[in-house]
């Protein structure tokens, strides 16, 4: 049995999860979706032996890595110019990931590919992602109000990772 079937699929709750910021918390409820559909690939483990499978999985988690830095570079420009004190160790907190995410990521696709690996690398997404948010980004909710700044909701409705969570549900 695969260890990852009882890990529960990250369920967005903007009560919970919510740092204020619209863009942010759509970003952040993306992740999520980023993260899920890594679940679903690791949950099915014929599909998960299946080369194709493995090509689309690479996909999704450069992907992943594009959209994180982009994401983190947005992040860290808000906690700075609302002038937050956790702006710093923000940065270092992403500068963590980066460092961890990149070591898994070279390795996967440098050709030692395996499902311990990735299975290694979503265990630390999962962790990672929750406790960041959870600690660091919702210190941003009393800033929100008054930052004066947009706080609209921009990403794309259908979900920048919609066709992956849609190729690994079906599996």
């Amino acid at each position: 049995m695969n260890s990852l079937t009882t890990i529960t699929l990250l369920k967005w709750d903007a009560q919970h999860y919510g740092t204020g910021f619209a863009h942010v918390d759509d970003q952040h409820h993306e992740l999520f979706d980023g993260l899920n559909s890594l679940t679903f690939f690791l949950q099915n483990a014929s599909a998960a032996n299946d080369p194709e499978n493995q090509d689309k999985v690479i996909e999704l988690l450069y992907f992943l890595g594009e959209y994180v830095i982009r994401h983190f570079q947005e992040e860290e420009e808000i906690f700075t110019k609302c002038g937050h004190p956790l702006a710093e160790a923000n940065k270092e907190a992403h500068q963590v990931f980066y460092e961890k995410y990149f070591e898994y990521n070279d390795k996967l696709i440098s050709g030692t590919f395996s499902l311990e690996l990735l299975q290694q690398l979503h265990s630390f997404l999962h962790s990672w992602l929750l406790n960041h948010i959870l600690k660091i980004d919702t210190t941003l909710r009393e800033y929100a109000a008054k930052s004066g700044m947009n706080n609209s909701s921009s990403a794309e409705k259908k979900g920048v990772f919609a066709k992956f969570l849609a190729f690994f549900q079906m599996k």
